[in-house]
């Protein structure tokens, strides 16, 4: 049986839910149909020097480059997409974005120079009860684009804590570096590190992981997360 007719045959059986708007998907759709698709707003940060992202990080700690796929907004499909990535088991939706915006990266060369992916680190109980750490696919396709180590061995979470998202802008900074632990400084002594998130709202997550690669490896740290928000 032709394998394009046998996808059909399974898009009847077995359909395909759309994210944003709950329609049935073409065989060729993955987690989004075109319309809600086109709906989402990408920021381009990566086509500007000194973006918005970069610029929440001024007077707080020296970042090389920053950038997002997404803007995120309260309603938006963005927020449902990360939503089921997070919260209802659709890993793979981390390798869709991540593929989406690893060819962006790449052919743009805004992060010539990274050395190293990492991702912001989960506390291990909180990864065991969701799965999966929901940046690892992202990180990895990014990682892969850029012909760079991806790694989880650098930077560890000691302390677990109630959904960021939750919180106060003010509850969020109140944390400190003592959350995570910088587990092996040497392998990325002197290096320039892409460290990689879900969501930015505050930047003070990044900022804590970023100042013990400074700090204690004397790393140089740029970012990239699948969205940007302005919701503080």
């Amino acid at each position: 049986m032709n394998f394009s007719i046998y996808k059909d045959i399974l898009s009847i059986l077995f359909p395909k839910y759309c994210l944003g708007c709950s329609q049935i998907m073409g065989s060729q759709e993955d987690f989004l149909c075109s319309t809600c698709r086109h709906e989402l707003r990408e920021t381009l940060f990566h086509t500007q020097e000194d973006n918005p992202m970069k610029e929440k990080f001024w007077g707080r700690i020296p970042v090389n480059k920053a950038a997002a796929l997404l803007y995120y907004e309260k309603g938006s499909i963005t927020q449902r997409l990360i939503h089921a990535l997070k919260y209802q088991g659709k890993e793979n939706i981390g390798k869709w974005l991540g593929e989406w915006y690893a060819y962006q990266l790449a052919t743009s060369g805004y992060f010539q120079g990274v050395e190293m992916v990492i991702p912001v680190p989960l506390h291990p109980k909180k990864q065991r009860k969701r799965g999966y750490n929901q940046v690892t696919l992202f990180g990895k396709t990014i990682a892969q684009a850029l012909q760079v180590p991806y790694s989880e061995k650098i930077l560890l979470k000691q302390t677990y804590n109630s959904a960021q998202a939750k919180k106060h802008w003010l509850e969020r900074q109140k944390g400190t570096s003592e959350e995570f632990v910088l587990v092996n400084s040497s392998a990325i002594k002197g290096k320039h590190i892409l460290m990689v998130d879900d969501i930015i709202t505050t930047g003070a997550t990044l900022a804590r992981c970023a100042s013990l690669l400074i700090e204690k490896a004397e790393a140089t740290v740029s970012f990239a997360c699948m969205a940007y928000s302005n919701n503080e």
